[in-house]
C-alpha cells in the first residue's frame, strides 16, 4: 500500500528525464529535392503546324544515378552520396523531361512526348540516350557525359550517333549550384541536338 506514492514518483521522474535527454537531442537536417527541369525554359507560344515531332528517350542511366541520393564525385574514383540533398524523381525521368524542355523551346515545338508516352504523337525522330556519367565536385565542376541517337521513329534506324562531353562550373560549393550547372549542360546538350535536328529535316 506504501509503495504506490513512490512508484508514482519514479515513474513522473523517468518521465522527465525521457523528455528531457528527447528535447537535448539534435533535430535532424532536413532534406532537400533538387530537379533537373529549368523551369525558366518554357517555350514560346507557336503555330505548330509543319513543325517536328519528337519522342524523347528511353535514357538509361549508370547504378549510381538510380539512387534518390545526389552523388558528387569523379569516375575512377569515390563518390559521395548526399542524405539531405536528394533528387525530386528519378534521373533518367528527370534528364529526359529536362532536354524536352530544351528541344521545345529551341525548336519552338510543343509536339514533344516522352518515351514510352508518345502514343498521341506521330514522331519523326526518337532521340535515345545513354548517361555514361553526371559528376563532378561540388564548387569546381559539374561534368555530364552522353551518349546519344537521333532514331527514326518509323524505321527504328539511326540517323546519327554521337558523344558528347559538356562541363560547367557552379557558381559556390552548395548542391544548388551543382544542380544548376548540371541544368546549364543540358540546355547546352538540347542546343547540340536541335541543331542536329535541324541539320537532318
Amino acid at each position: 500500500m506504501n509503495k504506490s506514492p513512490h512508484l508514482l514518483v519514479v515513474l513522473t521522474m523517468i518521465g522527465a528525464l525521457l523528455s528531457l535527454a528527447t528535447g537535448c537531442a539534435p533535430a535532424s537536417p532536413p532534406v532537400s529535392y533538387h530537379s533537373l527541369v529549368d523551369a525558366s525554359s518554357a517555350p514560346r507560344l507557336v503555330k505548330q503546324e509543319g513543325r517536328i515531332a519528337l519522342l524523347v528517350g528511353p535514357v538509361s542511366v549508370p547504378d549510381l544515378l538510380k539512387t534518390s541520393q545526389i552523388a558528387t564525385g569523379e569516375s575512377g574514383g569515390r563518390y559521395q552520396l548526399s542524405e539531405q540533398h536528394r533528387w525530386a524523381g528519378a534521373v533518367d525521368r528527370e534528364f529526359a523531361r529536362a532536354l524536352a524542355e530544351q528541344l521545345a523551346l529551341r525548336l519552338e515545338t510543343e509536339q514533344v512526348a516522352l518515351y514510352p508516352a508518345g502514343h498521341y504523337l506521330e514522331p519523326k525522330l526518337q532521340i535515345v540516350l545513354d548517361i555514361v556519367a553526371m559528376e563532378g565536385h561540388l564548387g569546381k565542376e559539374a561534368k555530364l557525359d552522353v551518349r546519344w541517337s537521333l532514331v527514326d521513329a518509323k524505321s527504328k534506324t539511326a540517323r546519327l550517333t554521337q558523344r558528347t562531353t559538356h562541363s560547367e562550373q557552379p557558381a559556390d560549393g552548395g548542391y544548388d549550384a551543382w544542380v544548376e550547372a548540371q541544368r546549364r549542360n543540358i540546355a547546352e546538350l538540347g542546343q547540340e541536338i536541335a541543331a542536329a535536328i535541324r541539320a537532318i529535316h
